[in-house]
């Protein structure tokens, strides 16, 4: 099983009218290109992921667990997910997402 990030884009993650940063979808899928990260980390952009309190709201799924993130407010939240997934390809699947991105980790109700 390959890593998966799924990026909300829904009903309030992205909405910038709901004082969320916009999701970078058309950004992200371009890097994911240029790397071409798709042959080792799945980037799926979904329509809604829940936990609308905690927007914008990232799920990534590993052979080690599901890791929720919410509250990603700025392009370089995002920037560290690419880099984690270009270091998946050097360090396997067990490389641990960075610190930054860890301190926005919950667990959904």
């Amino acid at each position: 099983m390959k890593p998966t990030i799924n990026i909300c884009d829904g009903c309030c993650c992205g909405r910038v009218n709901k004082s969320n940063m916009a999701v970078p979808t058309t950004e992200l899928k371009a890097l994911w290109k240029e790397y071409e990260l798709a042959q080792h980390v799945n980037l799926r952009v979904t329509s809604c992921l829940g936990p609308c309190s905690r927007a914008n709201v990232t799920l990534v799924s590993t052979v080690e667990g599901r890791t929720w993130l919410g509250g990603i407010s700025n392009e370089e939240q995002y920037h560290s997910l690419i880099n984690w997934a270009k270091g998946t390809i050097e360090h396997g699947q067990q490389h641990p997402l960075p610190d930054s991105l860890l301190a926005l980790q919950f667990t959904p109700d």
